[in-house]
């Protein structure tokens, strides 16, 4: 039960701050004393529900990410987390839930559903808008303003995906294919080379040109270029990418926020 230690060096191996040993050191110690905090938190249930002592609940977040079984996670920490899951999803009740980790059973269980077929299918005829795209172990669904990114080599789904790095042209690929469906909006992909990237989003947003500066200040530090483009074929956005070393790579919320501009349609953390 809530057996964290055995997961410390994966986390070391996320850190990369100091040396092998040092950084293990300082994992175990965390791992250690997050373990008191769960405990300590979920002594008092209502405390735990409305206001956990890990904001968010980032700590389980980051526990899920790491692939700690189901069984050492905090259970009623836990508990809460997935009928929160399912409120969002099914009814809208709760605060917008953002780069939120569930294992795909337990993410389906919540929802009464017995596999991914029955979720793209009921949903499909549920919400409004509904797009998705597969390849390999990567399986993206987006609907009702809400996207998830179902990972099935970790046995993972986000949900809300947004600081999600798109570190190669295949992912980058992937999410522009979804996006463009999703939004109905022409556009154009062009790898140039190894690491810079050429998109073109067809503009439907009148209000684009007054939007672009605010985007720009979002995107500056991962996105090369951002820039409106007019031709006899209408209005493009124009994104060049440039991923090195000596950057950050753009992140899926960099390009839901490119779409939702070209679409007219105001970005927070969801699509």
């Amino acid at each position: 039960m809530m057996d964290y230690e055995r997961h410390d060096s994966t986390l070391a191996s996320r850190l990369e701050l100091l040396d092998k040993a040092a950084d293990t050191q300082l994992s175990r110690e965390l791992m250690q004393l997050h373990k008191k905090k769960c405990i300590t938190c979920q002594e008092d249930r209502l405390a735990c529900t409305v206001r956990p002592a890990c904001k968010d609940r980032n700590f389980l977040n980051m526990l899920i990410d790491l692939g700690v079984e189901v069984k050492d996670l905090p259970s009623f920490c836990y508990s809460v987390y997935l009928d929160q899951v399912k409120r969002y999803i099914l009814e809208k009740r709760t605060r917008e839930m953002v780069d939120r980790r569930v294992p795909i059973r337990d993410f389906l269980s919540a929802l009464n559903m017995s596999s991914i077929r029955q979720f793209t299918t009921r949903f499909s005829k549920i919400w409004a808008r509904f797009s998705t795209v597969r390849e390999g172990n990567l399986l993206l669904v987006t609907g009702d303003d809400m996207f998830f990114h179902f990972d099935f080599a970790r046995d993972t789904v986000v949900l809300n995906p947004n600081h999600i790095p798109i570190r190669d042209f295949q992912a980058l690929r992937l999410y522009v294919s979804l996006f463009s469906e999703y939004y109905n909006l022409k556009c154009q992909l062009i790898d140039e080379t190894t690491n810079w990237w050429i998109l073109a989003v067809e503009v439907k947003n009148k209000e684009a040109k007054k939007q672009l500066e605010s985007l720009k200040s979002l995107v500056a530090h991962r996105i090369e270029l951002l820039s409106l483009k007019t031709s006899d074929g209408g209005i493009r956005l124009q994104v060049e990418i440039i991923t090195d070393d000596h950057r950050s790579p753009p992140e899926v919320g960099d390009l839901r926020k490119v779409f939702g501009l070209a679409a007219g349609q105001t970005q927070t953390g969801n699509v």
